[in-house]
């Protein structure tokens, strides 16, 4: 039979079933099972036959459930909880739930956009989240890389919005120049700059990246030759600090030294801590292929491998850089090109000086020069002027004087002649009176009796002469309020060195002080400086008035700022008549003329020769200020109720052009500032701008309501400037 000669059965096997069960029963046996099959499949197309429709539904609800299943469970992997499932996730997790993306999906952003891409980044984690769960392991420390088309996809960030400049902790920062140039031969990725550095905060910026890349082998500030490697300037960065900053008790504004174009170097010394380097060895972190550790690479090919193509932090090869304004200087030495050739020994006594520390008698008095930071090279600096104070021994004062005036403006090189013949007069009577105690104490030495009186006079002398040799090495111009209290202390110790030799000697107590006119402004008494819009006469005030500093400024710690508010106690009531109201308030003076405008006509107030300003405002002799009520009020008396609602409407017409115009002012102004802070040239718009702030000046300080037909005229051609400069700026973008 040919059933038996089945060749996947052995021949063996065959006979032994025939000898089994007989040939006639295994004939049986197989019809059995024929039959049984054929019926089965005879009942089947049957069943299908009758119920059709039953299966077909049925196999409609299987997919049904199958395909909602399936996305269910593809939604799940897409999700959040998912993403966290692996205990090593949760620290991403939590920053994640914390930061700006926290609405966004995970996949969102570690999926380049596409479907396909998609697709191939579910299969990809899906093969490594079955690997993980049959292995039971985990990453220690979970990597992903974030393409910049993830960053850029439709509904996250547009490139438009990437354009023009943005501030980031007082630095103004540029997307296009970090994204669009290469930066030390390297092209940057979103994830170079946000990343995930720090622990709780999701995609980040943070600095240690930027130090790195900009500081990278800088050193600290002050050594040329390593400042050079740094990438970009102080300026570059940096935007002005506004307004005033307390250093130690001290208010200090930068404005008027940006102003002079005085080196941010000059005070911030040290603000760079470490080079950035890669120590040796620390490829074997990561790498343990022979070829690949024994190979040598460019910079440009590592960094390329490391940054542009793969997230590689820059941290994890790169040792730390600190970039800040640290603690004041508890030495006064930060290294610089005089390392080069001297110790750090040397030249204690100035640094000890320059702290106000060291002197018997005088509390610490360190330099106010030295609270802000400012340390030697900011005055013995390099240059063809001060190249014989900087190499040589020789003191030269002309160079000093000069350091002076490029840091503090012309004449504090006076200040510092000033300085000088303070200290050699105080010097040579404090020497002549140490002198002359010290011969009397020898004339005494043979007088046993007086043994103990004349070593405590001794002792005095010492404690005398020590601040005085203080003094003279420690150069007292590098602190000079220093220098005279200890002058001061010094004299004092000689009075007790004479109460306790001669019983009857009445002592007298040394009390010298700097003031502002020997401190540092020489000669302001015979001055006149700008004061709003007027010149301010100190010999009037000071020599002819005798007034003293603190009667119209501020005291020192808020660094001299005037008062207002006392004027009136000496130019308004009996001494009216000899100070005309002009002669202060001249933006009032020239809104009522109608003149001192640009680019307007001259349209002086029909109230010029009818109206004096004490008509309005009476207060004035009584030292009392009008309220804008009262002045109504008067215009009542005068004219009628009509007047007083028509000086309303002036007041609110007036205030509102301002109010309006101010935002557009101080836009263009801040505008300005940003391309200045990036070393642009700004001449093209400054002078539109420059006409425009000039009129908005003269209309708010002159008051709208003294000539309100001559404000709209300013106001208007101040807004035509301001659309002209905005026009020019929107094409430098």
């Amino acid at each position: 039979m040919k059933w038996i000669k089945i060749k996947s059965f052995p021949y063996s096997m065959l006979k032994k079933l025939n000898d089994f069960f007989g040939r006639e029963n295994l004939k049986d046996l197989y019809h059995l099972i024929n039959g049984f099959w054929v019926q089965v499949f005879l009942d089947f197309k049957k069943g299908t036959t009758e119920h059709k429709r039953a299966i077909k539904t049925s196999l409609v609800l299987c997919i049904l459930v199958f395909t909602v299943l399936s996305l269910a469970l593809l939604r799940f992997t897409e999700s959040s909880t998912f993403c966290g499932l692996c205990h090593q996730m949760n620290v991403y997790m939590e920053s994640w739930s914390t930061s700006s993306h926290r609405h966004v999906a995970c996949t969102k952003c570690h999926y380049e956009p596409g479907l396909i891409n998609h697709l191939k980044g579910k299969w990809v984690d899906g093969q490594v989240s079955l690997a993980y769960f049959l292995s039971g392991k985990r990453p220690s420390k979970p990597h992903a890389e974030i393409s910049d088309a993830s960053c850029l996809q439709k509904g996250c960030h547009k490139i438009e919005d990437l354009q023009g400049d943005m501030v980031y902790k007082n630095v103004a920062f540029s997307h296009g120049q970090h994204l669009g140039e290469l930066r030390r031969g390297m092209k940057l990725r979103c994830t170079s700059c946000h990343a995930q550095l720090v622990q709780g905060a999701h995609l980040t910026v943070h600095e240690t990246n930027c130090f790195i890349c900009h500081y990278y082998q800088a050193g600290p500030k002050g050594e040329e030759e390593c400042i050079s490697c740094a990438v970009g300037s102080c300026v570059s960065c940096h935007v002005e600090p506004k307004g005033d900053i307390k250093v130690k008790g001290w208010n200090f504004n930068h404005q008027k030294y940006i102003a002079r174009g005085v080196e941010c170097e000059r005070c911030h010394v040290n603000v760079v801590q470490g080079d950035g380097h890669v120590p040796e060895g620390k490829c074997l972190q990561c790498h343990n292929e022979p070829d690949i550790l024994a190979t040598k690479y460019t910079a440009q090919f590592m960094h390329k491998k490391h940054v542009t193509d793969s997230k590689i932090e820059c941290a994890d090869c790169h040792t730390h850089i600190r970039h800040e304004i640290g603690p004041i200087l508890t030495m006064v030495h930060s290294p610089t090109v005089c390392d080069k050739c001297h110790s750090k020994e040397m030249h204690l006594a100035p640094r000890d000086f320059y702290r106000g520390v060291g002197g018997i008698g005088v509390p610490d008095s360190p330099s106010l020069m030295f609270t802000t930071n400012v340390d030697c090279i900011a005055c013995h600096r390099k240059g063809e002027e001060s190249r014989a104070a900087l190499y040589t021994t020789k003191y030269v004062e002309r160079a000093m004087g000069e350091a002076c005036v490029s840091c503090h403006g012309e004449g504090f090189d006076e200040t510092l002649k000033q300085w000088q013949l303070l200290l050699s007069r105080a010097k040579r009577d404090t020497n002549q009176r140490i002198s002359n105690i010290q011969e009397i104490l020898h004339e005494a030495e043979g007088d046993r009796t007086r043994a103990s009186e004349l070593k405590k006079a001794q002792n005095f002398l010492n404690e005398a002469r020590h601040n005085y040799n203080f003094v003279h090495l420690g150069k007292g111009a590098h602190n000079i309020e220093y220098a005279i209290k200890l002058l001061n202390a010094a004299n004092n110790k000689t009075e007790q060195a004479l109460t306790v030799l001669d019983r009857n000697y009445k002592s007298k107590e040394f009390k010298t002080e700097m003031t502002c006119t020997t401190l540092c402004h020489i000669g302001i008494e015979k001055q006149a400086v700008p004061f709003n819009d007027i010149k301010f006469s100190h010999q009037t005030h000071v020599l002819g008035k005798k007034l003293k500093c603190m009667d119209c400024h501020t005291p020192r710690d808020n660094h001299g700022k005037t008062f207002h508010k006392n004027c009136k106690d000496c130019h308004h009531g009996k001494q009216i008549k000899k100070v005309k109201c002009e002669d202060c308030h001249v933006s009032v003076k020239r809104l009522v003329h109608g003149k001192g405008g640009i680019g307007v006509k001259e349209r002086p107030s029909n109230k010029l020769d009818v109206v004096e300003c004490i008509d309005c405002h009476r207060g004035v002799p009584a030292k009392k200020r009008d309220s804008f009520d009262d002045i109504k009020k008067r215009c009542i008396e005068c004219h009628d109720q009509s007047y007083g609602e028509m000086l309303t409407r002036w007041k609110a017409t007036s205030e509102g052009l301002l109010t309006k115009l101010d935002p557009k002012v101080e836009k263009v102004r801040e505008e300005i500032r940003r391309i200045e802070s990036r070393g642009g040239h700004t001449f093209v718009y400054r002078k539109p701008f420059g006409e425009a702030e000039f009129n908005y000046n003269l209309a708010k300080k002159g008051n709208g309501v003294h000539n309100l037909e001559y404000l709209e005229e300013l106001i208007e051609f101040a807004n035509s400037r301001l659309d002209e400069a905005t026009k020019q700026l929107s094409k430098k973008k």
